[in-house]
């Protein structure tokens, strides 16, 4: 009786997409969990009147200063973890160039937005959830660029034309 095999071959994943998808897990995760940002205001004599002694904001990567980068990272994340689950179903697709180059590219353009977004931060105080994203950008930063120099699978060249 012959095997079904399921779709998914673990075999085809490279040290490159572990490290991009163990790293793209762990960023949209920290991204909801974690607060990347925190806001303290001291109410001073008025706060201990109220019984507050200060108020706190805290915000994730999705929100906050500079939101607008951290939501193009939380996007770009969402569509790296899609785009190499794709690769590991073994889904083929025509196109334009390597899919190990498009998954180098979205992992870089990540790491960039995540980078504008911690930057950006750094004038208030920035929290242990933002200083752990900026890890997981980095780690897949680095799952990037060996997927970059990866070698091109390519099809054979198609045979000369009859003279």
């Amino acid at each position: 009786m012959a095997q079904r095999s399921s779709g998914f071959d673990m075999s085809k994943l490279t040290t490159g997409s572990w490290i991009l998808l163990g790293g793209g897990v762990l960023l949209l995760l920290d991204s909801f969990i974690f607060s990347w940002q925190k806001v303290c205001l001291d109410l001073g004599d008025l706060g201990g009147l109220a019984g507050v002694g200060g108020l706190c904001a805290k915000a994730s990567m999705w929100g906050g200063d500079a939101g607008w980068a951290g939501v193009i990272a939380g996007l770009l994340v969402i569509a790296l973890i899609v785009w190499e689950v794709i690769a590991l179903a073994g889904l083929s697709m025509s196109l334009p160039m390597a899919a190990s180059k498009i998954s180098a590219y979205i992992g870089f353009a990540t790491l960039a937005f995540v980078i504008i977004k911690f930057l950006l931060i750094m004038t208030n105080d920035v929290s242990f959830g933002g200083f752990l994203g900026l890890i997981f950008a980095l780690g897949i930063g680095y799952g990037a660029w060996m997927r970059f120099q990866e070698p091109q699978v390519s099809a054979a060249p198609p045979p000369p034309p009859a003279l």
